[in-house]
């Protein structure tokens, strides 16, 4: 049995969205232990040294800060979990991140996202893609007749009504429901207009004290609206999708991962929307539903090489493979030398002063 320090952030403790992984470990006969990051609402953050005797450190998101400029120098087996939405790919290209990854080289990282897999293995860093599905529910199917709508508008700087009226166009809806439950720090919604209300059958809602009382309102749609531009896994369509909803989502991850437009549901751009089909949005569903199924399988047959990934420690991963500069073997002064010029600036701002020498010595040890 290992001991596991599972490093999670905080929102996550209501959310328990990603509760899945530790019931795995769990489940496995491991010890997981769990410590929640406030940091980012101005509390107290995980501290190295409450987790630094577990045999795993695994950090969702959140990190604690390492005493040591990586990761790999302080423990043997460390696991980072990126989610695609911390970096705001669909913001456009991508700062420099290097810096962002440098702490985590010689470790492991656990994807959920193949594009932050691709990133990740191009830093060098162990990397194990997993694509999580939800465990299948026992839901009423959605109408087969008509176009029924949920949107949930919780980010109007992101995703406004005015972007969800450009996919309908002069599509009519039987029904749609907006529930107008923002997340904290964003502009109030713009509502939809007296002649939308009147022609799509709108209905609203501000919040429920009993989450059921939501999923029964959003189980009368067969067309689900995804709410945000990005999602870390994407929970709240993979659960749309099972429930066999057509997914409206942009053309940005994960959503772009798991749906094929005209095939398990559609996408579009949201920079420039354009009116969408949806006279199949119930065969879309259906299909959509079938492809999570199927995934769920896949979970669940890759379990327990999940778990290997998991208890391995990370060397094993890294031998007869690339090496970190900072963190390879060195046997000579030019390996010496150039492991410092990568880990400190100023044996790279001087490099032109001391790798002449160097050169000048081997050529003369090599007469």
């Amino acid at each position: 049995m290992a001991r596991i320090a599972y490093v999670d952030h905080s929102f996550h403790r209501t959310t328990q969205s990603n509760a899945f992984l530790p019931e795995v470990l769990a489940r496995h006969g491991h010890q997981v232990d769990r410590f929640w990051d406030d940091a980012w609402k101005d509390g107290q953050g995980v501290a190295w040294s409450e987790v630094a005797s577990y045999d795993i450190v695994i950090m969702f998101q959140s990190y604690c800060q390492p005493p040591d400029a990586y990761f790999k120098r302080v423990h043997p087996n460390v696991i980072y979990i990126p989610m695609l939405d911390q970096f705001g790919l669909c913001q456009g290209p991508l700062f420099n991140l290097s810096g962002f990854w440098e702490p985590f080289q010689g470790c492991k990282v656990l994807n959920f996202s193949n594009a932050v897999h691709c990133m990740t293995t191009g830093f060098g860093i162990a990397s194990h893609l997993v694509r999580y599905y939800q465990p299948i529910k026992a839901v009423p199917a959605p109408p087969q007749q008509g176009l029924h709508g949920f949107f949930w508008l919780r980010r109007e700087a992101e995703l406004p009504w005015k972007t969800i009226r450009a996919l309908i166009a002069d599509t009519t809806f039987d029904s749609l429901h907006i529930h107008l439950a923002t997340d904290p720090g964003t502009p109030p919604p713009s509502l939809p207009s007296a002649e939308d209300v009147a022609r799509h059958h709108v209905t609203t809602s501000t919040w429920f004290e009993n989450k059921a009382d939501l999923n029964a309102v959003m189980a009368r749609a067969n067309v689900y609206f995804a709410p945000r531009l990005e999602e870390g896994i994407g929970q709240s369509f993979l659960e749309a999708m099972g429930r066999g909803q057509c997914v409206v989502a942009p053309d940005f991850g994960t959503m772009n991962e798991y749906i094929v437009p005209g095939v398990n549901g559609l996408l579009y751009d949201p920079r420039n929307p354009r009116p969408l089909d949806f006279k199949d949005a119930v065969a879309l569903g259906a299909q959509g539903l079938r492809g999570v199924v199927e995934g769920r399988a896949r979970w669940e047959d890759a379990e327990a090489e999940l778990v290997r990934f998991v208890l391995t420690p990370s060397d094993v991963f890294y031998e007869g493979r690339y090496q970190h500069p900072p963190l390879a073997p060195t046997g000579d002064e030019q390996g010496g030398l150039r492991a410092m010029a990568q880990r400190f600036a100023i044996f790279r701002a001087t490099r032109f002063i001391w790798h002449p020498v160097l050169r000048l010595v081997r050529s003369l040890r090599g007469h």
